[in-house]
């Protein structure tokens, strides 16, 4: 018999820590960090405006119990557990991480001697409030319109009323990739080189191989040219392996990668008149593929190193994984019958066309029409020039034998 009969044991903790967080915690009236880089500790009577750990578990608490924990029966119903409320024994709320625009929480389902994680994004601020609507909206278009399991999945969104002060908190419940884990650029004190480690809370952080950095790369890009649209130009916008957008979980020596987050889902440049009639040839479709993979070959090699320190540009392996995953995603399209059987070939032909000084001039004009003030743009401008050769290399070396 469940203890939900007699009450609803939802437990609040920090992750990675095993004691109760309660109103009578020294923790529970201290304003949330705005970013995991601000951990100053304040008290909420200095700033009245804040939202406190209380604030914020409390929040969660309402939002997980709302119409007798309607939203996390469905999320177990979807994720192929029948488990009804009075098997439940209790839930856990574990606060993972504060970032720019949420504070995430991993929910656990205690239930039947198994624990069933869900994700919460929690927005506390008036961006992050804005930008979880549409995220949840987003999520849960593009699972309609392209069934995949590269995304987390959404089960329900609402927005809580702070008791202390009447601010709106903003949330919503998704998937939990169990086992996957952020990855970030770090000196490895063995040699002194940058490279990938990947943030292994259970077994240990750990440095990974030269190829398992290339495959990682390889489904990041891949996850991403499988939700362009080479019709509309669509597609999903910012990204940044420094806010830690995509994880990796490796079993059996082969990394797995996800998308933890879709901030937005749009076209970067201007469409007239295009349809999802235009052949496949046009020349509109591949100019855009291109601006596409300009944009991404660069993005894909910045990062924080150890995700909160100074910009840093990764090593080549980023420009191989960067093409072998776009043409990867490219087939994918192709298999689903989204675009006809011949595309790649085109494409490949229209990519091997562009000299090396029309290269670095596409990626000069992409890299302008970047917020000039960001601070990684230094950053690009000093590896532009390399990157324009590594890129046009990589394309020919790759594309020119597929």
């Amino acid at each position: 018999m469940g203890r939900f009969e007699t009450g609803s044991p939802v437990k609040f903790f920090l992750t990675g820590q095993e004691k109760l967080i309660n109103p009578d915690s020294e923790l529970w009236n201290t304003p949330l960090p705005s970013n995991r880089k601000n951990t100053q500790v304040k008290s909420s009577e200095d700033n009245p405006d804040t939202i406190t750990y209380g604030d914020y578990f409390e929040a969660a608490a309402a939002f997980i119990k709302k119409n007798n924990y309607e939203i996390i029966l469905n999320a177990l119903s979807y994720s192929k557990q029948e488990i009804c409320l009075e098997q439940i024994d209790e839930i856990q709320i574990l606060l993972v991480k504060h970032g720019q625009f949420y504070h995430p929480a991993k929910v656990v389902a205690v239930a039947l001697n198994s624990k069933i994680p869900f994700v919460l994004n929690v927005a506390v601020s008036q961006d992050g409030i804005k930008c979880s609507e549409n995220e949840y909206l987003t999520l849960q278009r593009l699972h309609q319109e392209i069934p995949n399991d590269l995304i987390p999945f959404v089960y329900g969104y609402g927005s809580i009323i702070s008791k202390r002060n009447n601010l709106p908190i903003s949330m919503f419940l998704a998937r939990w990739f169990e086992g996957y884990n952020e990855f970030h650029i770090s000196k490895d004190p063995a040699d002194g080189r940058n490279k990938i480690i990947v943030w292994d809370h259970i077994n240990g952080n750990v440095f990974i191989s030269d190829d398992h950095a290339t495959e990682i790369y390889r489904q990041a890009a891949m996850i991403m040219t499988f939700f362009y649209n080479i019709f509309t130009f669509e597609q999903i916008f910012p990204w940044h392996h420094a806010a830690g957008d995509f994880v990796v979980k490796i079993t059996d020596n082969k990394p797995d990668v996800k998308l933890i987050t879709v901030r937005q889902y749009t076209s970067l440049y201007a469409i007239e008149n295009m349809t999802d009639c235009l052949l496949a040839d046009s020349n509109e479709v591949f100019e855009g593929l291109l601006m596409f993979l300009a944009v991404l070959s660069i993005r894909m090699r910045l990062d924080r190193l150890d995700g909160t320190g100074n910009i840093v540009w990764a090593d080549n392996k980023a420009v191989e994984g960067t093409i072998k995953g776009f043409m990867d995603g490219i087939l994918i399209k192709i298999e689903s019958n989204k675009i006809p059987g011949d595309f790649n070939h085109n494409l490949i032909d229209y990519l091997l066309s562009y000299s090396k000084d029309q290269l670095m001039e596409l990626l000069t004009i992409v890299v302008n029409s970047f917020n000039q003030s960001a601070p990684d743009i230094m950053v690009i401008n000093k590896n532009l020039p390399r990157h324009s050769g590594e890129l046009y290399e990589a394309i020919r070396n790759f594309l020119a034998v597929s």
